[in-house]
C-alpha cells in the first residue's frame, strides 16, 4: 500500500509525456493527480496509517491517532503536489510561444487550487501547511505578470508618445500601422489560447483592458489631433471602444 503511494509520487515527478495541449489548457497529469488525491481523501485515516508505518518518511513508533494519520497523509499529498508543480513547470518550457507558457501554468495552478478547495483537500492540507492557498495565489499572480510581457510589441508603439511634435508627426504612420498590426496579431494568436475557467478568463480580460485601454486612449487622442494625413481613417482603424471589444475575444477560439 505505502509502496504504491510512494511510486505514484515518483510517477508524477518523472512523467515524460510530451503531448502538450496546443491551446495551453489544463494538462491531463494535473487532472489525474487531483482525481487520485480526491479518492485518497475518502480513506484518509487508512492511507495515513499506512504511510506512518511503511512510507518513505515512516515513523513506526508514532501512535496511529486520527490526527497523526491525517497529518501524515497531508505531508504525502504536499509532496505529490510539489512533484506535480515541478513537472508542469518543466513541461511549460517546451512551448515555443513564450506567452503560452504562463497561460498553461495559470490554467493548471488555477485548476489545482479550485479543485483542492472544492473537494475538501485544502482543509486537510492546511493543517500541515497553512500557507498552501497563499502559495498558489502568489504563483497565479506571478504567472499573470509573466503573461503581461506578451504585450510588449503592442506597448512599443503606444508608449512612444513623449517625443517632439515634429518627430511624432513624421512617425505617425509607422506608429499607428505598427500598433494595428501587433494588436491584430496578438488577437489572432491569443484567441486560440484556452482558458476553461470562466472566472479566470474574465479576470485576465479585465486586467488586459485596465492595462491596455487607457494607454490606447491617450495614443488615440493624440494621433487623432495630429494632422499627419488627409485620410486619417485609413490609419486610425480602431476607436478605444473597438480595442476594448477586441480584448473581450481573447481566450475564445469561437469569438
Amino acid at each position: 500500500g505505502a509502496k504504491a503511494l510512494e511510486e505514484f509520487t515518483d510517477s508524477i515527478r518523472n512523467d515524460k509525456s510530451t503531448n502538450m495541449p496546443r491551446d495551453g489548457t489544463v494538462h491531463q497529469l494535473a487532472n489525474h493527480t487531483i482525481i487520485f488525491l480526491e479518492q485518497l481523501l475518502e480513506y484518509a485515516e487508512t492511507a495515513g496509517a499506512m504511510l506512518l508505518m511503511h512510507g518513505e518518511k515512516s515513523n513506526p513508533t508514532a501512535q496511529a491517532t486520527v490526527e497523526n494519520c491525517r497529518n501524515k497523509l497531508a505531508d504525502y499529498m504536499t509532496r505529490v503536489l510539489s512533484a506535480l508543480g515541478l513537472n508542469l513547470s518543466n513541461k511549460a518550457e517546451t512551448y515555443s510561444d513564450p506567452a503560452l507558457r504562463p497561460v498553461f501554468m495559470l490554467n493548471n495552478f488555477n485548476y489545482i487550487i479550485k479543485s483542492l478547495t472544492r473537494s475538501g483537500l485544502l482543509e486537510l492540507l492546511q493543517v500541515w501547511n497553512k500557507e498552501i492557498a497563499n502559495y498558489y495565489g502568489s504563483q497565479i499572480t506571478e504567472q499573470k505578470r509573466d503573461y503581461s510581457q506578451s504585450w510588449s510589441k503592442v506597448l512599443h508603439y503606444i508608449l512612444e508618445i513623449d517625443k517632439p511634435l515634429s518627430q511624432q508627426r513624421a512617425q505617425s504612420h509607422e506608429h499607428i500601422k505598427g500598433f494595428n498590426k501587433e494588436l491584430e496579431e496578438i488577437l489572432r494568436v491569443q484567441k486560440t489560447y484556452a482558458m476553461p475557467d470562466s472566472d479566470l478568463r474574465a479576470a485576465l480580460i479585465e486586467e488586459n483592458k485596465k492595462y491596455i485601454a487607457p494607454l490606447y486612449t491617450v495614443f488615440y487622442d493624440k494621433y487623432s489631433h495630429i494632422n499627419f494625413t488627409k485620410n486619417k481613417s485609413k490609419y486610425i482603424k480602431y476607436q478605444p471602444t473597438d480595442v476594448a471589444k477586441m480584448l473581450e475575444k481573447f481566450f475564445d477560439a469561437s469569438a
